[in-house]
């Protein structure tokens, strides 16, 4: 396989059409002569051709399993589609070999090292898929000599039954019988080349003899001919609209399709035979002479194209006569050589007996410079190798830290790396990609995982943030607006319950959350506070009042100011105990915050006993206060102290 075919995968060779001859159908020599010139319109290669350019960026192992895929197609299409991957694959392996043999000569200076290409095998592999291929070729045309032979038995057959018709008297089925025999002959098409013409000759013939000599119903005769003149009709009419059919491939399908039916419609009457065929005749030299033409046409562009790419040969040309001083200048250099190749091979075809001419001028031209920018870069990356050696030990570092889940210290030391990854120069530029995309993916390995472990907590922090500010909201409209306080703190209480049935919020957030809902809670609680107090001493009076109206009214009102007075008293007790506690304790190390804690509960204890004091004062008032009525807010987070 030569350059140019790299490139260029389809060769669009000249479409063999006949025209049809000067005389009518029903003439057996002419006939003969038609039906040998149609069988020779052979079908477009170019719209078979399958295409491979989406294969040109895959390995030779994904190309291969390609290949594969066509052992499941026909086998006329397996070995098309083959020959275009073939194409690819030569390309692919061609271009591997020989930086694979540069790379090898460049570090094997002994010349008695062999060069063994590592690809090699693959070739085995393509090569048996190309004998599997040919081999079902070789098949299926065994396959179709064999038809070909049974259908010729099948309408020698079907002669000697014409013929045994046309030999007896005329009966009422005759022509039902003539009618079956043209109809399964219609249907038998695949036939020895060489059979067709003598196979025709003695069809037509008994057909006419059947036809002409033989008394059978004028009037049925006549019908059918008129009906076989129509049927020819509509096939002209048909050989008409192929004109509007885009595809070449299929007019001349078609073309060759509307010859066979005509041939085997039938006798139309003898006075239409002349005018019928030549009106098909004109139809179909007409589709004919407008489809040659299109042809043609796509011929005349193979010049265009080969103008195009001698434009681009020069192109490479001057584009090769200075060379580059630096590494910026050889890289706008490459680039511009793969945008004039990218340009070649957008070009269509060029006439075959330049192709090879002109790809070899061109792609001299790459070759030189390729090999000059090869050496380049040689001498460029002698100094490089130590700088390798430092990345090199980078990633194996970073790798030993990618699977660790202890986050916060490992991502101090990646960060790190990362840090001296950038102090260390350029590498061989062979190499580059590699050990960059090996350090870049342990980083980002660690980083990922590190990621998804914090992904669904940081939602879920957010989320509880969201609703946190939500109840905060609720709070400060709650403060704000007036209204009875049973209502507000029974309001107060949900709200509450709810702050405390969230999970956790963001760490920066907690201090600024806890604050504004402190505020917003204490401003509730210190509004409404006044309205529970007097509340209460509203419901103390009513309630001891109910109590001393009722049975045994003055003992019930006793026993209450005794269980009040004794209630007291253990409260004095206990501030007695918790002020000799803190004597004893005060002078251990943690004594500030025991001493804290103790003061708080003293006060705690004498605002129990002010209450109960104040209750003594209703009893002897006969004055109680309901605390229910008043409204329970036991549950209600008060301001803290």
């Amino acid at each position: 396989m030569n350059e140019e075919q790299q490139v260029e995968k389809t060769d669009n060779t000249p479409v063999e059409v006949a025209k049809l001859s000067e005389t009518p159908v029903e003439s057996n020599q002419d006939v003969q002569n038609e039906l040998l010139k149609t069988e020779l319109i052979k079908e477009d290669d170019s719209e078979q051709n399958f295409d491979a350019s989406s294969l040109k960026d895959k390995s030779l192992g994904e190309i291969l399993a390609e290949a594969e895929t066509v052992l499941t197609l026909t086998p006329k299409q397996a070995g098309i589609k083959l020959k275009a991957i073939r194409s690819v694959f030569f390309d692919k392996f061609n271009d591997l070999k020989e930086k694979a043999e540069s790379t090898f000569k460049s570090e094997n200076e002994d010349p008695e090292v062999e060069f063994v290409f590592a690809e090699n095998h693959h070739l085995d592999t393509l090569n048996e898929i190309d004998q599997k291929v040919k081999q079902a070729r070789k098949e299926e045309k065994e396959r179709i000599d064999l038809e070909k032979k049974k259908n010729l038995g099948r309408k020698n057959e079907l002669l000697k039954e014409l013929e045994e018709i046309t030999l007896q008297d005329e009966t009422l089925d005759s022509i039902s019988k003539v009618k079956e025999i043209q109809k399964e002959w219609r249907t038998i098409r695949v036939l020895p080349k060489e059979a067709v013409s003598e196979l025709w000759d003695k069809y037509n013939y008994l057909q006419n003899k059947f036809y002409d000599n033989h008394s059978i119903n004028i009037e049925l005769k006549e019908l059918d001919r008129q009906k076989n003149l129509g049927l020819k009709i509509e096939l002209t009419k048909k050989m008409d609209e192929l004109h509007s059919e885009a595809s070449l491939k299929r007019s001349f399908i078609l073309l060759n399709k509307y010859h066979e039916e005509f041939k085997n419609i039938g006798p139309v009457p003898a006075e239409s035979r002349e005018p019928i065929w030549q009106a098909f005749k004109k139809a179909s030299d007409s589709v004919y002479d407008a489809k040659r033409k299109v042809y043609e046409e796509l011929e005349s562009g193979k010049e265009e194209n080969l103008a195009k790419k001698k434009i681009l040969s020069e192109k490479a040309d001057l584009l090769n006569a200075v060379k580059p001083r630096d590494i910026k200048g050889w890289n706008e250099k490459t680039k511009a050589f793969e945008e004039l190749f990218a340009e070649w091979k957008k070009v269509g075809p060029v006439p075959k007996s330049n192709k090879d001419a002109v790809w070899i001028q061109f792609n001299g031209v790459r070759n030189d410079f390729y090999v000059a920018r090869k050496e380049y870069f040689k001498e460029l990356n002698a100094g490089r190798t130590e700088n390798l050696k430092a990345k090199e030990a980078l990633c194996v570092k970073v790798e030993e830290l990618k699977d660790s889940t202890d986050w916060i210290p490992v991502t101090k030391q990646i960060i790190g790396l990362q840090e001296d990854w950038k102090k260390i120069g350029p590498v061989p530029e062979k190499v580059n990609q590699a050990i960059w995309k090996r350090f870049r993916g342990a980083c980002d390995a660690f980083f990922n995982a590190k990621n998804n472990a914090f992904a669904g907590k940081r939602e879920e922090e957010e989320e509880n943030q969201t609703k946190k500010e939500a109840i905060i909201a609720s709070l400060k409209e709650l403060a704000a607006k007036e209204g009875d306080h049973k209502a507000a703190f029974t309001e107060l209480k949900r709200l509450n319950a709810e702050w405390r049935a969230i999970g956790y919020v963001p760490h920066k957030a907690i201090k600024k959350i806890t604050t504004a809902y402190d505020e917003a809670n204490n401003a509730v609680y210190t509004k409404y506070s006044s309205q529970i107090e007097e509340a209460k001493s509203a419901n103390l009076k009513d309630h001891y009042k109910e109590l001393r109206n009722g049975h045994n009214g003055e003992q019930a009102l006793e026993r209450e100011q005794q269980n009040i007075k004794r209630r007291i008293g253990t409260l004095n007790d206990e501030i007695a105990s918790i002020e000799r506690n803190m004597s004893f304790f005060a002078s251990s190390k943690t004594a500030d915050k025991m001493l804290k804690d103790f003061d708080q509960k003293i006060v705690k204890t004498k605002k129990q006993i002010s209450k109960l004091k104040l209750e003594l004062g209703a009893i002897r008032n006969a004055k109680k206060i309901d605390t229910e009525a008043a409204g329970d807010t036991s549950d209600v987070e008060k301001p803290s102290e």
